[in-house]
């Protein structure tokens, strides 16, 4: 916050970012830089399962030590119901369906991704939209800045830390820099104050964040589908 002398608004929205690992995103990340998809899907799936149990006392933990005053108040153990609702649930159907009717979770598997892009991005023009006086409003200020360095960093981060072959690692580095939007909001639509802001400082950054990680995966792919130079023995 003092870094990049954020609003409240703005600051609030990118702890709740920075707090919420797993986006789904994640996985399309993984297919765009032709890097590991299986590997990167499972690690998304992970990220977002703890993520549901570790999101609301880490959130309520940073935003009580920056002592924002009003601006926002977590009901911590209706938040952590509500994530755990909202991501574990469909999870464990999941598994249950993979375990027990595999067929029909192949069937459903294109489907299934298919809604979950559209709808992301419905979520995510609907923020815009609905709150394009606070968007612009952040024009003046550093919030787009640090969701761009935030993702970016997450990337570095998150390919520095894995291991095995480089496609793996930086898959992983592009799961590690998408965030998980449900918790997020979530965490706005239970928490009271300056609920639009926020919402609008939300989605700002979290196309930010894609506006990051999506040149690197595609820098990525580009070097990856360019045939090798032939050995010139002569």
């Amino acid at each position: 916050m003092t870094l990049f002398s954020l609003p409240s608004a703005a600051f609030i929205a990118l702890v709740l970012v920075a707090s919420s690992p797993g986006g789904p995103f994640g996985a399309k990340l993984a297919m765009v830089q032709s890097g590991d998809v299986v590997a990167g899907a499972a690690m998304q799936v992970l990220l977002a399962t703890v993520g549901s149990l570790t999101f609301a006392p880490t959130v309520n933990g940073i935003l009580t030590a920056a002592d924002l005053g009003k601006d926002i108040s977590l009901d911590v153990a209706t938040l952590v119901r509500t994530v755990a609702l909202l991501q574990l649930v469909p999870f464990v159907i999941g598994l249950l369906l993979r375990r027990y009717a595999a067929p029909t979770a192949r069937s459903w598997h294109p489907a299934a991704a298919a809604v979950s892009n559209v709808t992301f991005l419905i979520v995510l023009a609907g923020m815009l939209l609905g709150n394009w006086s606070d968007v612009v409003a952040l024009l003046g200020s550093l919030a787009l800045l640090a969701g761009f360095v935030l993702a970016a960093a997450a990337f570095a981060v998150g390919t520095l830390l894995a291991t095995g072959p480089s496609v793996r690692r930086t898959t992983m580095g592009g799961v590690a820099a998408v965030r998980n939007a449900g918790p997020a909001l979530a965490a706005i639509g239970i928490a009271s104050g300056d609920q639009p802001a926020v919402l609008g400082a939300l989605a700002a950054i979290l196309l930010s964040g894609l506006a990051a990680a999506l040149p690197i995966a595609t820098v990525l792919s580009g070097r990856r589908s360019r045939p090798a130079a032939p050995d010139d023995t002569r």
